[in-house]
């Protein structure tokens, strides 16, 4: 048994012997002396740029889906999403505007709630809460502190479909 597992192993180490190891020395010391220590790289010759016209230019693109195709879905996901606002919901006074035309005037503390006074491009001034709503982006009021207002809005995007973003009334000055 001790010499049949002898004569195995002395055929198994005969296996590994590599009569080009000349040539491997010869590779590794081209490597060391090429700059950064890597393999030098042998790049065949490009071929010459042809030009074509296409053709098609005023035509639907391929990659993307008919229009018909594109409005469907696109409401589709409009509505599905979870994110989606409530289209049933009566807007409220400060929708119609957009945030960046909103401004916060002041804020005060009744009957153990914070309200914000914002202040519309038109007309006049509006208190509001934590849960109202304002801006054109579905903007739901999440925190009102002494200073600012935090809203999240709603945005949608055929990319993305709906998304949340935070924005701030901060009080001006």
């Amino acid at each position: 048994m001790k010499r049949l597992l002898s004569v195995l192993s002395l055929a198994g180490l005969a296996g590994c012997s590599d009569p080009q190891l000349g040539q491997l020395d010869q590779t590794l010391a081209e490597i060391r002396r090429a700059p950064g220590g890597k393999a030098p790289e042998i790049v065949e010759a490009l071929p010459e740029y042809q030009s074509l016209d296409y053709r098609f230019s005023d035509a639907r693109s391929p990659f993307l889906a008919p229009e018909g195709i594109r409005e469907n879905v696109l409401q589709v996901e409009q509505t599905m999403s979870e994110l989606a606002p409530d289209q049933q919901r009566t807007q409220e006074p400060l929708e119609r505007f957009q945030l960046q035309t909103l401004r916060l005037v002041g804020t005060l503390r009744m009957r153990g709630q914070n309200v914000a006074l914002i202040a519309p491009p038109e007309g006049e001034i509006v208190s509001v809460r934590v849960g109202n709503y304002l801006g054109a982006n579905h903007g739901l009021i999440n925190q009102i502190g002494p200073r600012e207002i935090t809203i999240v809005e709603r945005i949608f995007s055929p990319q993305q479909g709906w998304q949340e973003r935070q924005a701030t009334l901060t009080l001006e000055e």
